[in-house]
């Protein structure tokens, strides 16, 4: 079982966080992020060589952020970000440069978002703007998809 560096450090910073998170905020369901943290390392180590590896990871990785972001959001929020880096090594990224930058600015926007939570004290207006960044996003790739068949098709522009 070889496991790549950078995966190794993020489940060591996810299983750090996930314990101080359940030491520090002493709740009454201090038990499940133990128990889900179990039930994800033991994702995380068998499926060392399986095929849909990445899938076994989110779906086991998910509930774990959930459960830590109730207790502490931003808990949640650098268990998110360590389970995407770890989902990420798993798909082949950080290969280069600029992969490791690319995971740079996405933990720097759940970062904003993260704040914009914090400070409007509900969620519906950090809902609606993510809403909307993600429209404009798949608008702009959409579009951007439609130009690269219409050049390559043959088509005049």
């Amino acid at each position: 079982m070889n496991i790549p560096r950078h995966e190794y450090g993020f489940f060591l910073l996810l299983v750090i966080t996930t314990l101080v998170t359940t030491v520090i905020t002493a709740t009454s369901f201090w038990y499940l992020p133990i128990l889900l943290l179990i039930l994800f390392s033991a994702i995380f180590l068998l499926t060392q060589t399986g095929r849909d590896r990445v899938i076994y990871l989110v779906c086991g990785g998910e509930p774990l952020v959930i459960i830590c972001g109730t207790m502490n959001l931003w808990a949640g929020l650098i268990i998110q970000c360590t389970l995407a880096g770890i989902i990420s090594v798993a798909m082949g990224f950080f290969e280069s440069t600029w992969d490791q930058r690319v995971f740079a600015l996405f933990c720097g926007i759940l970062s904003l978002v993260t704040l914009l939570i914090e400070l409007s004290n509900h969620v519906l207006l950090p809902l609606f703007v993510l809403g909307a960044a993600t429209t404009v996003i798949l608008a702009a790739r959409s579009v951007r998809m439609y130009q690269f068949r219409k050049q390559y098709n043959g088509a005049r522009p």
